[in-house]
C-alpha cells in the first residue's frame, strides 16, 4: 500500500509529521535513527503491510519533515513524551488493536528508553541495528569542545561522525540518502549533551524491560557494538526476549535488497503476540 502523510499533536500542542501504511491489522509504530527519517523505511513498512500491518512512521522533532529546530533538543525527555503521544494517538485510531514499539538505531535507544520507565507503553519491543552501544562516537577532542561549545554557544551544530558507507553498501540507498534534503547531518552542542544525559540516565533502568523484546542484529555493522548489546540483552530480566543475527545484512537492513529473512522474522514474532 502506499504511503500517506498525517501528523499528531504533542503535549505542548506541537503538530508533529508522521507516515502511514495500511489502516487493518496489528500497529508498528516506528523510530528512525539519528540522521535519517521515516521516508527511508518506505519499503520495509510496505512490506510489513502486506504482511498484515498497519504501520506509523513518525519523524522525530527537529528530524524529517519537521523543519523546526532541526537537530536541536533542550530536553530529551520531550522526545519520549512525543513518542508516548504518538502511541496514544495510534490507539485512538486503531481501537483494540496491539501496538508494538518499532526502533532502528538511536530509534531503538529511545524505545528501549520508553520501555524502561514505562512497561505498560506499548504491547511489545522491536529493536532493529540497536545504537544501546557503538563503534561510532565524538572524539575525546570533539567531546571536549562540544561540551565548552554548550555554555558558549548552545545551538552551535556540531557534524555527526557517521559515514554513508556505514548505513549500507546497496548503491540505490547510497544515492537515496546522499540527496535527501531531509536527512540531518548535525546536531547542536544541547543535542549531543542531551544524549549523554540520557545515556547515563539509561544505564540505571536498561535492563528493566517488562514487555516483550525481539532484537535484530546486522552482521556487517560498523556503527554497533553487537558484543556488548548481546551482553545487555542477556542481562533483560523479562523472559519473552528474542535475538536474531543476520549474519549477511548491513546496519540500515531495511536497506538491503533481500528483506524476505528479516520481514519473515519481525512479522512472525509480532503476530504470536498479536490480537489474533
Amino acid at each position: 500500500m502506499k504511503e500517506s502523510l498525517g501528523q499528531y499533536r504533542a503535549r505542548d500542542g506541537n503538530l508533529l509529521s508522521l507516515r502511514k501504511w495500511g489502516n487493518t491489522g496489528d500497529v508498528i509504530l516506528y523510530l528512525h535513527g539519528i540522521e535519517s527519517n521515516s521516508a527511508w523505511f518506505s519499503r520495509f513498512a510496505s512490506r510489513l503491510n502486506e504482511n498484515g500491518f498497519a504501520v506509523y512512521g513518525i519523524d522525530r522533532r527537529g528530524s524529517g519533515l519537521n523543519s523546526e529546530g532541526r537537530g536541536d533538543i533542550n530536553n530529551y525527555k520531550i522526545f519520549l513524551d512525543d513518542i508516548e503521544d504518538a502511541l496514544n494517538f495510534v490507539r485512538g485510531e486503531n481501537p483494540g488493536k496491539k501496538v508494538f514499539l518499532l526502533g532502528i538505531c538511536w530509534g531503538a535507544l529511545l524505545a528501549v528508553n520508553c520501555a524502561a520507565t514505562n512497561g505498560s507503553i506499548a504491547d511489545g519491543l522491536i529493536l532493529i541495528s540497536p545504537a544501546i552501544y557503538r563503534r561510532v562516537d565524538l572524539s575525546v577532542s570533539i567531546k571536549a569542545i562540544a561540551k565548552i561549545c554548550y555554555f558558549l554557544k548552545p545551538g552551535g551544530h556540531f557534524k555527526i561522525p557517521i559515514k554513508d558507507s556505514m548505513f549500507t553498501t546497496n548503491k540505490k540507498y547510497l544515492d537515496f540518502i546522499k540527496k535527501d534534503p531531509q536527512r540531518l547531518r548535525t546536531l547542536s552542542c544541547r543535542f549531543f549533551n542531551e544524549i549523554i544525559r540520557m545515556e547515563k540516565d539509561l544505564s540505571h533502568v536498561n535492563h528493566k524491560i517488562t514487555l516483550p523484546a525481539c532484537v535484530a542484529l546486522a552482521g556487517h555493522d560498523e556503527i554497533v557494538d553487537n558484543a556488548k548489546v548481546k551482553e545487555w540483552f542477556r542481562k533483560i530480566e523479562f523472559s519473552d526476549k528474542t535475538m536474531e543475527m543476520f549474519e549477511d545484512m548491513h546496519h540500515v537492513m531495511p536497506f538491503d535488497e533481500d528483506l524476505d529473512s528479516l520481514i519473515t522474522f519481525i512479522s512472525g514474532w509480532a503476530k504470536k503476540r498479536g490480537s489474533i
